[in-house]
C-alpha cells in the first residue's frame, strides 16, 4: 500500500499555486507548500498553474479536496490571479464571461451583481463558495483583490459541496483567497477605465519563521470615478488579511475580508410585455436609472480552516466562518418595455436589508488498500445558518423610453411601505461520504458517494413577524464517477451527479396549497475526455441536465413537480500554449435546452429561456519576437439567438464582441513593471442578452482599460 501511495504522490503535479509573472518568465508562488507525501497535504495544497499561467492544473472539489483536472470526472477550470490581473477584471463575473464558453452574465454590466448563467441555468453570487464554504461571500459582488483562484465546476455539485443557499444547479463557483509566497511580495497596481474610473490595489505578503511556516498576506483596494454609462459614479473599497501556518502535520489558515461598494444610478434588466417585437438594443451608455438612484453594500467575512495529519494516511479537517452583510438602495426593479418603439414603464423602490451567516464543515479523510484496490475515503458534515432582514418603500409608476429616458426630480410619493424586519431564516445541514477506488497505479478510478441533505427554511410576514411558511425536508443525493487514463496525456471519464434545490411552494389557488415538497433533484449525466500535452490542454464534454419545475394543472388545480427543463450540450474548452509564445483560452458550447414538460403542455418542446444554441469564447495572447516583453492580446465572444419567453414568441438576436489589447513587461529602476491596455467591445456593438427570468440585459459599451503594476 505504501509503495502505491508514494507512487501516486510522485505522479501528481507539484502542489503549489502560481501567481502572476510575465509569460515565459519565472513565476512566483501564491501559495508555497513543500511537497509532502501525506494525504492531507496533497488534498489541501492548491494545484500548480498550467503552462501559460492563465489556469491551474486542478481545483477544489469540495468533499474530494483539491484534485488535478486529469483525475477529475467533471468539467472544471480554475482561473489564476494572473488572469484576473491581465484581464484587469473588477469582478468574478467578468473573468468567467470573458473566458468560459458555458458562462454568460445574467445581470447587466451597469450593475454590481455577479449573477451568471452556466450551462443554461442561473447561478447567483450568493451561491458562490469561499474556500469551500457557502454563505460567506458578499451577496452582490466579490472584489477580486484577495482572490488567488476562481474555480468553476460546471453542472450540479450537491454531492461535492452540499446544497447551495439558493439551490443553483448550473455550476459551482469557488473563490480561493491568496496566501503568502516564500518570496516577499510588495505589489502596487494603478488602473484607469473610461470614462474616468480609477483603481488602486496594494498586495503585500511575507513569510516568517525558521522554516517560513508563518505567512501573512494583505490586500487593499480602492476604486472610484465615473464609468462609461451615463450618470453613473462608483466608490468601492476592499481590504483583506490572510494568515497561515504550515508544518509537517498541521496546516491552519484564517481570513478577514471587508468590502464596501457604492454605486450611483446602477442599471437593471428590461422586461418586455408579451406580444411585442423586442426593440433594437439602445446605446448602452443610455441610463434609464434616475439621478437619485444608488446602492450601497457592506460585507465583513471571517473564516478559519485547519487540518491535522493523524498519520500520513489519515487527516482530520474542519473550517468555520461567518459573514455580516448590509445594504441600502434606491433603484428601479427593472423597466417594463411597452412597445417596439421603446416606450417603457418604470418605478422606484427604496430597500434596506441585512443578513448574517454562519457556515462550517468537519470531516476525516483516509486512504488504505484492500488487495489490489487503493481506497481514498472521506466523510464530512457541513452546516449553514443564514438569516435575512428586509424593509421596503415603493413609489408610483412613471413613463420613460429606452432611447430617451425621462429624468425625475425625485422618487415621488410612497404607495407602499414596510419597515425592516426579519424575512427569512435558512438552515442547511448535510453529511457526505465518498470512496475513490483505484487500480493499476491510479489509471482507473471509480468514485462512489452520497450526501444526506436537510433543508429548514422559515419565512416571515413584514411588520407582524408571523411565520408565513415553514419548511423542513431532507433528501439523499448519490453520485458515481469513473476516470480511465489509458495514456499519460489522455483521460476518459463518465459521471452522474445531482443538484438539490428547495421544494417549491404551491401558489395561491392550488388545491394542495398546504403540501410541502421535499428538495427536488436535478440530474446530470456527463461523459468526456481530457487531454494534457504538457503545455496545451483541453476538455471535451457531453452532458444532460434535467431540472424538475413546479407546475399547476389547469384542470385539477393540483400543483406538483411535473414540469421539466432538459439541457443537453457539448462543451469544448482549451487552454495553454499552442506554440512558443502563443497562448489560447476559451472554447465553444453547443446547447439544446428544451422545456420538455410544461403546464397544460402548452410549451412542450420549446427552447428554454436565455439558453442560446451556440456560445463561443476565444482569447489569444502572442509574445511578439520583435519587442521583448511585449504581448499582444485579442478576444472574441459569440452568443447565438436566445429566447426571452417560454412560448418562444420573443427573442434577441445573436451578437459578437471583439476585444484587443497589449501588455508590456520591463524593469523601471530595477523593479519588475507591467503595463496593460485593452479596448473591449471595440466595435461598440449594441446588443441584448437574455436573462433566465425573462429580462433583457444590455452589453457593455466600448471601454478603455489601462493599468500599471510594479513589484517592489
Amino acid at each position: 500500500m505504501r509503495r502505491r501511495a508514494v507512487a501516486r504522490a510522485q505522479r501528481r503535479p507539484a502542489a503549489t499555486s502560481q501567481t502572476a509573472a510575465p509569460r515565459g518568465r519565472a513565476t512566483r508562488n501564491d501559495v508555497a507548500a513543500a511537497p509532502v507525501p501525506s494525504l492531507g497535504a496533497q488534498r489541501a495544497a492548491i494545484p500548480s498553474s498550467y503552462a501559460g499561467g492563465q489556469v491551474a492544473r486542478g481545483a477544489h472539489l469540495g468533499l474530494l479536496g483539491n484534485k488535478d483536472y486529469m483525475a477529475t470526472p467533471f468539467s472544471l477550470t480554475s482561473y489564476t490571479d494572473q488572469t484576473i490581473r491581465d484581464q484587469q477584471a473588477t469582478s468574478v463575473a467578468e473573468v468567467l464571461t470573458n473566458s468560459d464558453p458555458s458562462v454568460r452574465a445574467a445581470i447587466g454590466a451597469g450593475n454590481r451583481y455577479d449573477a451568471l448563467t452556466i450551462r443554461g441555468f442561473r447561478v447567483d453570487n450568493s451561491d458562490f463558495a469561499l474556500n469551500g464554504l457557502y454563505g460567506l461571500v458578499p451577496n452582490y459582488r466579490i472584489n477580486p483583490a484577495p482572490i488567488a483562484r476562481i474555480e468553476l465546476l460546471k453542472g450540479p455539485a450537491s454531492f461535492l459541496y452540499g446544497m447551495s443557499p439558493r439551490g443553483s444547479i448550473g455550476g459551482n463557483v469557488n473563490v480561493v483567497t491568496k496566501r503568502a509566497d516564500d518570496d516577499p511580495l510588495t505589489r502596487y497596481t494603478a488602473g484607469y477605465m473610461s470614462d474616468a474610473r480609477f483603481t488602486n490595489n496594494l498586495d503585500v505578503s511575507r513569510r516568517y519563521g525558521d522554516q517560513k511556516e508563518w505567512g501573512v498576506r494583505a490586500n487593499g483596494a480602492f476604486e472610484g470615478g465615473w464609468p462609461a454609462i451615463d450618470g453613473q459614479s462608483i466608490r468601492d473599497g476592499a481590504g483583506s488579511l490572510g494568515v497561515d501556518y504550515r508544518s509537517e502535520r498541521f496546516r491552519w489558515s484564517a481570513d478577514l475580508i471587508y468590502q464596501d461598494d457604492w454605486l450611483k444610478a446602477g442599471t437593471r434588466g428590461y422586461g418586455p410585455v408579451p406580444g411585442i417585437a423586442v426593440p433594437a438594443a439602445p446605446d448602452p451608455r443610455i441610463n434609464l436609472s434616475q439621478p437619485f438612484d444608488y446602492s450601497r453594500s457592506r460585507s465583513v467575512t471571517a473564516m478559519t480552516r485547519a487540518e491535522y495529519d493523524l498519520t500520513s494516511d489519515v487527516t482530520v479537517f474542519g473550517a468555520i466562518g461567518g459573514n455580516l452583510f448590509g445594504f441600502d438602495k434606491r433603484e428601479s426593479p427593472g423597466p417594463t418595455i411597452l412597445n417596439s418603439a421603446g416606450d417603457a414603464q418604470s418605478t422606484s423602490t427604496f430597500q434596506t436589508g441585512k443578513s448574517d451567516a454562519l457556515s462550517g464543515e468537519a470531516g476525516v479523510r483516509s486512504r488504505f488498500t484492500t488487495g489490489p484496490i487503493d481506497h481514498e475515503v472521506v466523510v464530512s458534515g457541513s452546516a449553514l445558518t443564514q438569516t435575512s432582514w428586509l424593509g421596503q418603500t415603493r413609489y408610483g409608476n412613471y413613463l420613460t423610453n429606452i432611447y430617451a429616458p425621462t429624468v425625475l426630480p425625485g422618487p415621488g410619493t410612497p404607495v407602499a411601505y414596510f419597515p425592516e424586519s426579519k424575512a427569512n431564516k435558512l438552515e442547511l445541514r448535510s453529511v457526505g461520504a465518498a470512496d475513490t477506488l483505484s487500480v493499476l497505479n491510479g489509471a482507473v478510478q471509480l468514485t462512489l458517494g452520497v450526501r444526506q441533505q436537510q433543508v429548514v427554511s422559515d419565512s416571515y410576514a413584514p411588520i407582524t413577524g408571523i411565520t408565513t411558511s415553514a419548511y423542513d425536508q431532507s433528501a439523499t443525493s448519490p453520485s458515481v464517477a469513473l476516470v480511465v487514463r489509458p495514456l499519460q496525456y489522455l483521460s476518459l471519464y463518465a459521471s452522474y451527479i445531482e443538484g438539490l434545490s428547495p421544494g417549491p411552494t404551491p401558489p395561491s389557488g392550488a388545491a394542495n396549497i398546504n403540501q410541502v415538497f421535499a428538495p427536488f433533484k436535478s440530474k446530470q449525466y456527463e461523459v468526456g475526455t481530457k487531454l494534457d500535452f504538457g503545455r496545451f490542454g483541453a476538455t471535451l464534454a457531453a452532458f444532460q441536465i434535467s431540472q424538475p419545475n413546479g407546475v399547476l394543472d389547469p384542470v385539477t388545480k393540483i400543483f406538483g413537480l411535473d414540469g421539466e427543463q432538459r439541457n443537453r450540450g457539448i462543451e469544448l474548452t482549451t487552454f495553454g500554449e499552442v506554440a512558443t509564445g502563443v497562448r489560447i483560452l476559451g472554447g465553444v458550447t453547443w446547447l439544446d435546452a428544451r422545456l420538455t414538460q410544461t403546464a397544460g403542455h402548452l410549451n412542450d418542446g420549446n427552447h428554454a429561456i436565455a439558453a442560446p444554441d451556440l456560445q463561443g469564447n476565444l482569447g489569444v495572447e502572442w509574445d511578439t519576437p520583435f519587442v521583448p516583453g511585449l504581448t499582444a492580446t485579442a478576444r472574441a465572444v459569440y452568443t447565438s439567438k436566445a429566447y426571452v419567453t417560454a412560448d418562444n414568441l420573443q427573442d434577441v438576436p445573436s451578437w459578437t464582441s471583439f476585444d484587443i489589447g497589449a501588455r508590456y513587461f520591463t524593469k523601471l529602476g530595477g523593479r519588475p513593471t507591467t503595463f496593460r491596455a485593452s479596448l473591449t467591445n471595440i466595435a461598440d456593438k449594441r446588443y441584448w442578452t437574455a436573462n433566465p427570468s425573462g429580462y433583457l440585459i444590455l452589453g457593455m459599451p466600448r471601454t478603455l482599460w489601462l493599468s500599471m503594476t510594479v513589484d517592489f
